[in-house]
């Protein structure tokens, strides 16, 4: 569907100026007849025939006209073309300042009339000649950058698009590429941390023993209390408990607890219990 375009806003054509191109007629044909003269003059200096000096004037001043011509020519497309023509333009244009410059010299004798100069006259209408066609050449040739489509675009620009441009189907695209898989999350390791080592319990030792070191520890002067005996010697709370009451005794009773294994896990039971057993 094409896309409704504003329409170009119309430019007032300029009229044309007589004044202006009545002085540029007559600023031509005094330039030309000044340039005819002394082109004319320098042809026969340098040895050309009196009925051939005219054509040094018109090839010089023909060829800067139709290099000017192509130069700002609307219907002149191609960049290239249009570049050599000013070039080519400016040069014409050059030749006759200097080939009146040179006439003027020589009449004046300000400069000697030697073979370089007769040399660089002659060969002026031969190296026209080649530049010339050189230009046309270029003028037929396409634009690099323009096709016909472009160019008939160009010529209309209200136009839209014809029938096949528009029933053109879309450039195919790309075919979509499968999304790739998720990486698997990388789980930080932990360092590696050494087993704690358990401290060593002091060596087991009867109840015996026990009871004669919390007696020994009483007659200090401080409780042997369960809590010492426990965290003095390793045992667990029940046998610690027997232990305190048993060095509570007299020691000509003897002990009065049979040896109990030591064991951590061992269940406090009733103290009335145990002294009635």
């Amino acid at each position: 569907m094409n896309t409704p375009t504003a329409a170009p806003t119309p430019v007032e054509p300029v009229g044309r100026d007589w004044l202006l191109a009545g002085g540029m007629l007559l600023v031509g044909l005094a330039a030309a007849a000044s340039s005819f003269s002394g082109l004319f003059d320098l042809a026969f200096r340098t040895g050309w025939l009196q009925e051939l000096c005219a054509l040094l004037p018109l090839t010089v001043d023909a060829y800067a006209m139709t290099a000017t011509r192509v130069w700002l020519a609307k219907s002149t497309r191609n960049p290239a073309a249009r570049r050599w023509a000013k070039f080519n333009a400016i040069g014409a244009i050059a030749v006759s300042v200097a080939g009146n410059a040179l006439d003027h010299a020589v009449s004046a004798h300000v400069i000697p009339l030697g073979w370089p100069l007769v040399v660089a006259v002659s060969a002026i209408p031969p190296v026209v000649l080649g530049l010339l066609v050189h230009m046309a050449h270029l003028r037929t040739l396409t634009p690099p950058t323009s096709s016909p489509t472009a160019d008939t675009a160009t010529a209309n620009p209200q136009q839209g698009p014809g029938p096949e441009e528009s029933a053109a189907p879309p450039p195919p695209s790309a075919p979509p590429t499968a999304p790739s898989p998720p990486k698997p999350a990388q789980r930080s390791r932990r360092p590696v941390q050494q087993a704690k080592t358990r401290q060593a319990l002091p060596p087991g030792k009867t109840d015996a023993e026990l009871i004669t070191a919390a007696r020994e520890y009483a007659a200090t002067g401080t409780e042997a209390s369960a809590t010492w005996l426990m965290k003095t010697f390793g045992i667990g709370t029940g046998r610690a408990a027997r232990i305190r009451d048993a060095a509570q005794h007299s020691p000509e009773a003897g002990p009065a607890l049979a040896p109990v294994p030591d064991t951590t896990t061992t269940t406090t039971t009733d103290t009335d219990e145990e002294s009635a057993a």
